[in-house]
C-alpha cells in the first residue's frame, strides 16, 4: 500500500492489485490533475482497513475498486464499505477488465455509482478518469 497526500485535495483511494495498473491509474489522474493526493492499496482488507482509520474529515472523496483482488474482491470491498453509514456518501466505482453485463449489475446493485470497463486507449482512459473526477468533484 502506498500513499502520496503533499496536498489539500481530498484523497482517493484505490483498490488494485497489479502494480502496472497502479501506476498507470495513478499517473493518468496526475496528468489531469497533478496535486491529486492517493491512497494506493492491492486488496479490499487494507481499503476497508485504512477507511476505518480516518477521522470523518479526511474521508476520501472518491473509492476506485478493481473487482478481481486477493484477500477481499471488489464486491466483497463495496459489502465491507457499505457496512459502514459514515461512507455512505462517498462515490465508489469498479474499474475492472470485466465487460460481464451481470457484473455491471451486480456493482451497481451493491453500491457502486458507477462501472467502468478498463480502457485499451489513451483516449478512452482520459474519459474515464475525467468521469472519475467529476465523480470526486461532486462529492
Amino acid at each position: 500500500m502506498r500513499h502520496t497526500n503533499q496536498s489539500k485535495h481530498p484523497v482517493i483511494v484505490l483498490a488494485e492489485d497489479d502494480e502496472d495498473d497502479q501506476l498507470f491509474i495513478e499517473l493518468a489522474f496526475k496528468k489531469v490533475n497533478p496535486e491529486q493526493p492517493f491512497y494506493i492499496a492491492s486488496n479490499g482488507r487494507d481499503v476497508v482497513n485504512y477507511l476505518t482509520s480516518l477521522k470523518n474529515d479526511e474521508l476520501p472523496c472518491l473509492i476506485i475498486l478493481d473487482l478481481n483482488m486477493p484477500v477481499l474482491d471488489g464486491w466483497e470491498t463495496l459489502e465491507e464499505i457499505n457496512r459502514h453509514k459514515r461512507f455512505d456518501k462517498i462515490p465508489k466505482v469498479i474499474f475492472t477488465t470485466s465487460d460481464i453485463p451481470e457484473h455491471k449489475e451486480k456493482s451497481l446493485r451493491n453500491g457502486a455509482v458507477d462501472y467502468m470497463v478498463k480502457p485499451s486507449n489513451m483516449t478512452d482512459i482520459f474519459k474515464s478518469i475525467d468521469k472519475m473526477i467529476g465523480y470526486c468533484r461532486d462529492n
